[in-house]
This record gives C-alpha cells, sequence and structure tokens, in this order.
C-alpha cells in the first residue's frame, strides 16, 4: 500500500546560531494518551482562560507542561506509543530521548507569557508567508531585535515547527530533535532556565501545513 509523507521541519534558535532539519512521518494520525493530570490540567484553562489561543495551541502548551511535570512517565506513555506507531522515528535521536526524560525528575511547569505569545504571534504571521522557515522577521529583524521591541529585556529562545496541525505532534518532534546534533529544541524544552512560554500555531498561506512558534523566557 502506498503512503503519502508528510514532512516535518523544525528550527531552534540557541544563543549561538541556528539550526534546521527535516523529517518525514507516514501520513496517519497520532492518538493522544488517555493520560491526564489534574495539577497541570487546572493550570493550564486557569492561566489560558479568555487568552484566545486555539485547540492545538492550547494543547501544546498543555502537553510541555504533561512532559515537564512528569518527563519519565510522558516517555513511557506518550513516547513510546509514538515510536511503534512511527517506527521511522525510532532512531538514535530517539534513544538519547528516552536517556534524558529518564533522568530528569520533575521541571517546573511553564507559565504563560503574553509577551512571549506577542512575539510568538509576529512571527508566525510572518513564516505562514514565506518559503522557508527563518528567524529572521519579514522586515530583517532577528530574533533579539524582535524580542527587545516587545518589551522583552531578559534571555530568551525560540522554537519553530513546521507539520501537521497538532500539538502534541509537533512537541514530540521537537523533542526528538531528529537531524540534529545538538537537540536545540529539546534542551530548551527541558531547560531549568526557561519560565515563561507561549506558542502561537497558524496555517500556512500557501502549503497543506501549519507552522508554529514557540517563544521561551528566563525566569
Amino acid at each position: 500500500m502506498f503512503h503519502v509523507k508528510h514532512l516535518v521541519l523544525f528550527c531552534f534558535f540557541p544563543v549561538y546560531g541556528w539550526t534546521q532539519a527535516y523529517f518525514k512521518l507516514e501520513d496517519k494520525p497520532f492518538v493522544p494518551p488517555n493520560w491526564t493530570d489534574p495539577v497541570v490540567k487546572e493550570q493550564v484553562f486557569r492561566q489560558l482562560d479568555g487568552k484566545k489561543l486555539d485547540a492545538p495551541e492550547i494543547s501544546f502548551f498543555y502537553w510541555c507542561n504533561m512532559m515537564r511535570r512528569n518527563p519519565s512517565v510522558f516517555h513511557e506513555k506518550v513516547i513510546l506509543p509514538f515510536l511503534k506507531q512511527f517506527p521511522e522515528a525510532n532512531g538514535p535521536e530517539a534513544k538519547s530521548l528516552a536517556s534524558d526524560l529518564r533522568s530528569i525528575d520533575r521541571l517546573p511547569l511553564f507559565e504563560y507569557s503574553s509577551m512571549a505569545r506577542d512575539v510568538a504571534l509576529e512571527h508566525v504571521n510572518d513564516l505562514v508567508k514565506m518559503e522557508k522557515l527563518s528567524h529572521q522577521s519579514a522586515d530583517g529583524r532577528s530574533f533579539s531585535q524582535r524580542i527587545r521591541i516587545n518589551g522583552i529585556t531578559r534571555c530568551a529562545g525560540e522554537n519553530i515547527y513546521t507539520g501537521k496541525e497538532d500539538g502534541l505532534l509537533a512537541l514530540i518532534m521537537l523533542l526528538l530533535d531528529i537531524g540534529l546534533e545538538q537537540a536545540g529544541h529539546r534542551k530548551a524544552l527541558l531547560s531549568p532556565h526557561y519560565a515563561f512560554m507561549a506558542p502561537a500555531l497558524r496555517p500556512h498561506v500557501s502549503a497543506p501545513r501549519s507552522v508554529l512558534v514557540q517563544v521561551f523566557i528566563c525566569k
């Protein structure tokens, strides 16, 4: 049987530069696990109430905090079932992710940031009109320029992903960091230094995919 593949592309902006990679998954839905946490659920819905985030953005924020609250359980209940359904993703990056998630006890939950949301929204609205992903805006501003204009003076970071409009899938692929030696997206997602975060996800204007921008701010 012929299976269509869908493209995943993700970018990371660390202090020293930026990298990107491409990966293809079989085009079929990933059924999320029946796993909830009342603490995370209450925190997410309390913080995001009235913030006008779409369902995939709320899902992404929720699963980021589920992962940070219990990394080893997230690996068992989410990553392992995903790799069983998508064996093409079960490479060396999956092994290193297993090691990372099993070695971390718990991380502070991300707090929602309206400033991070403004930066993410502004940039995703640029990217959905561009052919290539970049941390540079359409008018030439760098990431550091974009965050300063929006009032962010502390250290910050940015992840970019494009693929299906699925918050959990986006998180999984950013954690796997397939094709990237430094696993920069994963390092940002697992960093104890980032305390605030907001995502923005929008469909690309000329391609059957969505673009997600995730902005982090330090404590």
